[in-house]
């Protein structure tokens, strides 16, 4: 476990906690696990994935299909890895971050709607942004990690 140092604004058994590595690895597992789960199961079932990128909008483009179906594992599995095995973490989090911001704003455009449907997709929305968010804090505790190492 990780040398911690009590701070004024939490409990010691709760900096513990946060100071520990299966902690961090947790998060990153967690953090990550809509899109690693995601990427499996478009790697298990390729038709559903080229269907889901229809439904967004994307014409048919048999010659491309092949590029993006790998560009989207490559993404979400890749960008995942990177998060959870902290090596390129920012460029996992980034690619993450940019394709959710993306797809978010094709799959879930809820100013086209009205009512509950509305409220649903608002919601679905915020969640992306906030995940967006939560790729940007794991970018920036990789680069924390990363300068605690090198000061020792």
């Amino acid at each position: 476990m990780a040398t911690t140092h009590h701070r004024d604004d939490s409990l010691p058994f709760v900096d513990h906690i946060l100071a520990a590595r299966l902690t961090t690895l947790l998060a990153r597992v967690t953090l990550t696990f809509p899109f690693w789960w995601s990427g499996f199961d478009k790697m298990l079932h390729p038709a559903m994935a080229l269907s889901e990128i229809r439904s967004m909008g994307f014409p048919p483009l048999p010659y491309l299909d092949g590029y993006l179906y790998g560009f989207l594992l490559v993404v979400q599995i890749g960008g995942s890895f990177a998060i959870i095995a902290n090596r390129y973490a920012w460029l996992g989090a980034g690619a993450l971050g940019v394709f959710t911001a993306i797809v978010t704003f094709l799959a879930h455009a809820f100013w086209r709607l009205e009512g509950v449907a509305r409220a649903n997709e608002m919601n679905v929305f915020l969640e992306h942004i906030a995940l967006i968010g939560g790729l940007v804090f794991a970018a920036m505790q990789s680069q924390v990690m990363h300068d605690n190492r090198h000061k020792r």
